[in-house]
C-alpha cells in the first residue's frame, strides 16, 4: 500500500472544502484535496453567492473571475401563492454551480493546493484513537494517506462524519430538493437590465411551505439568453425514493396554479436534468470535531433553515477551519479540546445566544408559511416596509 503524508488533507473539494484549502495553501501550509468525482461536475444548488461567500473569494483574490462569469442580482421578487408580491432590494451573484467549483478549485490550486479528483476515501486512519490521515481508492490502488489533520468536507451525510462517530440524521433538520436550468425564461426587462443589473425569484407557496421555489438567473448570459436555475426545497421526511420522485410531481402542481411562474417558464426550454439532493441544517447539533479532524460545510451541518445562503456559512466554517489548523500545526497540538473550543470560538462563527435567537425568528417564518393568509399578509407587509425582508432574508 502506498503512504503519502501531507500537513492537511480535505475530503470533498466543494464550495467549503476548496475554499479552505486556498485559505491554508496561501499560509504556506501543505495541504492535499481530495473528491470523489471528476470536475466540472453538476450538483443541486440553487447558485445564489452571496456577499458571506463572495467576500472570500475576494480575500483570496478571484473577485474578477467571479464577476466576469456571473449576473449581478441586485434585485429579488418575493410571490405569494395568492400572488402577493414584493420588490426588494437583495444584491448576490448569480453562478452556475460547476463553473464556481471549477473557480474555486483552481483558486486553492494556484494557493499551492494540490487537487486529486477522482479519489475515493474509503476509510479513516486511526493511531492512539487520534485521526491521522485517510484510506482512498484511486484508480483502483489503495493507498494510505497521512496528515496531522483531516478536514471532513464531503457534503451532507458526510462519509468522514460517519466513519468518526459524528453523524446524526434527524429528518425534521433536514430538507431535500431539486434544481435544474430553463433556457428563454422570460423576465421583466424593466428589472432585468443585463449582466451587472438583474433579478431573482422566491415562490412562497404554502402547499409547500416550510419549503421554498425560486427562478434565479445564472451565469454571465443568464439575462441575455433568459438561462436560469430553477428549483425547490421541502423539508425531509423518510428520504425514500417515492419522495424523491414526488418533488417533480410537486413542483408541476405549483407550476399549474402559479401565474407568476407559468408566465415566467412559458416557452423556455429545460436544458438540464433535475438534480437532487439533501441539505442538513444548524438544528441537527452536530459535534464539529475529535481528536484530529474537523468538519465543515455541509458535512458539518452549518446552514439555517429557511437561509438560501448555504454558501456563506460554509466558507465562513471553512476559514475558521483553516485558521484553527494552522493555529494547531504552530502549537503541535491536534486535540479534539483544543480544536473544538478554537473553532467554535472563531470570530466567524456564529454565537450560541445569536444563534438560538435567530432559530427563534426562523421557526416562527416557517410556519407562518403554512398558512395561505399568512404568507399574503407578510409579503403584503415586505412590501409595505421593505426594512423587514432583511431581518428575515
Amino acid at each position: 500500500m502506498n503512504r503519502i503524508e501531507r500537513d492537511v488533507i480535505i475530503v470533498g473539494a466543494g464550495p467549503a472544502g476548496s475554499v479552505c484549502a486556498a485559505y491554508l495553501a496561501k499560509a504556506g501550509v501543505d495541504v492535499l484535496l481530495l473528491d470523489r468525482d471528476v470536475f466540472p461536475r453538476d450538483k443541486a444548488g440553487g447558485d445564489m453567492v452571496s456577499e458571506s461567500f463572495s467576500k472570500h473569494i475576494t480575500q483570496l483574490e478571484a473577485a474578477d473571475r467571479l464577476d466576469r462569469m456571473s449576473v449581478f442580482i441586485n434585485r429579488m421578487l418575493l410571490v405569494s401563492g395568492g400572488g402577493s408580491e414584493a420588490l426588494i432590494d437583495y444584491e448576490c451573484y448569480g453562478t452556475k454551480r460547476r463553473e464556481l467549483e471549477v473557480l474555486l478549485v483552481d483558486t486553492a490550486c494556484s494557493w499551492g493546493a494540490e487537487f486529486r479528483p477522482a479519489c475515493r476515501v474509503i476509510g479513516l486512519v486511526r493511531e492512539l484513537g487520534k485521526v491521522c490521515g485517510v484510506r482512498v481508492l484511486n484508480g483502483g490502488v489503495e493507498s494510505e494517506l497521512r496528515a496531522k489533520i483531516v478536514i471532513g468536507a464531503d457534503g451532507a451525510m458526510s462519509f468522514t462524519a460517519k466513519e468518526a462517530g459524528l453523524m446524526r440524521e434527524a429528518p425534521g433538520a433536514m430538507s431535500i430538493g431539486m434544481t435544474t436550468y430553463f433556457e428563454g425564461v422570460r423576465l421583466d426587462r424593466n428589472v432585468a437590465i443585463g449582466q451587472y443589473s438583474a433579478y431573482g425569484t422566491v415562490f412562497l407557496d404554502h402547499q409547500i411551505a416550510p419549503g421554498y421555489l425560486w427562478i434565479l438567473p445564472a451565469g454571465d448570459g443568464g439575462v441575455l439568453h433568459g438561462v436560469c436555475n430553477v428549483g425547490m426545497v421541502v423539508d425531509y421526511t423518510d428520504g425514500s425514493r417515492k419522495e424523491r420522485r414526488d418533488l417533480e410531481a410537486r413542483f408541476a402542481d405549483w407550476l399549474s396554479r402559479s401565474t407568476r411562474g407559468s408566465a415566467m417558464l412559458t416557452g423556455a426550454r429545460q436544458i438540464a436534468p433535475w438534480y437532487k439532493g439533501k441539505q442538513t441544517f444548524v438544528t441537527q447539533n452536530m459535534k464539529k470535531t475529535a481528536d484530529g479532524l474537523i468538519l465543515i460545510g455541509d458535512a458539518a451541518s452549518v446552514m439555517l433553515p429557511l437561509r438560501g445562503d448555504g454558501l456563506g456559512a460554509a466558507a465562513n466554517s471553512a476559514r475558521a477551519a483553516a485558521d484553527t489548523a494552522w493555529e494547531a500545526i504552530k502549537r503541535d497540538d491536534y486535540s479534539d479540546a483544543f480544536l473544538s473550543e478554537f473553532y467554535r470560538n472563531h470570530k466567524l462563527q456564529m454565537e450560541e445566544g445569536e444563534l438560538v435567537d435567530t432559530l427563534k425568528t426562523v421557526n416562527l417564518i416557517r410556519e407562518s408559511l403554512r398558512d395561505p393568509a399568512g404568507v399574503n399578509r407578510t409579503v403584503e407587509k415586505i412590501r409595505l416596509d421593505k426594512t423587514l425582508a432583511e431581518r428575515i432574508f
